[in-house]
């Protein structure tokens, strides 16, 4: 094996996001997809993430101070929008399934991965089925879903839209895989992305 300079690094590889509360079905859409696929995908998610994080590391967040928790946010965040760069500037593709029903998460997406080929997936589902997969699985806190239903997809467009209320992981997966197959360009990501930016600059100059 040779040192890779990041000078000599390929094209960079392809980021789908699959976007959707808790119990839509990301990870096992992103799962089953994987096999599907003639390009390796690297499998990256939230909860892997967060089962890094030590004990206890948000419990009572709401008594601790704001700049204490902002900084959490921002480091778990960036960790993972970095750890999704290098993968593509490395030329190697990653699906990222996870819940941006947070602001500034979503900022910090937008900010980190502005220069790379993004493409996101909404993953929509019922909300009553939201809570029987919730009910049924065991390890979500009860209303989780319901309450990241309203902002998950708040202020956000789309390159494709799997509603997963209905559909089998097997039938969501096809569908994207089947999609993937015919090299869609981002669109949606980069149009917020730079809607992003030129508010920020509107801001700063405030």
């Amino acid at each position: 094996m040779a040192f890779v300079s990041r000078p000599a690094l390929p094209r960079a590889g392809t980021i789908l996001i699959l976007n959707g509360a808790s119990s839509s079905g990301k990870t096992s859409i992103a799962r089953t997809v994987q096999p599907l696929l003639t390009v390796p995908f690297h499998h990256l998610q939230l909860d892997t993430f967060r089962a890094m994080e030590p004990p206890g590391h948000w419990e009572g967040w709401q008594h601790q101070p704001s700049d204490v928790v902002d900084l959490k946010l921002a480091a778990l965040c960036r960790a993972m929008n970095a750890a999704l760069a290098e993968y593509s500037r490395h030329g190697q593709n990653v699906v990222f399934d996870t819940v941006l029903s947070n602001a500034d998460a979503w900022r910090y997406v937008l900010e980190d991965l502005a220069d790379l080929p993004v493409l996101i997936v909404g993953i929509t589902c019922a909300a009553d089925v939201l809570a029987q997969r919730e009910h049924a699985r065991g390890d979500r806190k009860a209303g989780l879903a319901a309450s990241q239903i309203a902002k998950v997809h708040e202020g956000k467009e789309y390159d494709l839209m799997i509603d997963t209320t209905m559909l089998s992981a097997d039938d969501c997966a096809g569908a994207v895989a089947d999609w993937l197959r015919q090299s869609p360009v981002p669109q949606a990501f980069p149009k917020m992305s730079v809607t992003h930016a030129r508010h920020r600059g509107r801001h700063s100059h405030a």
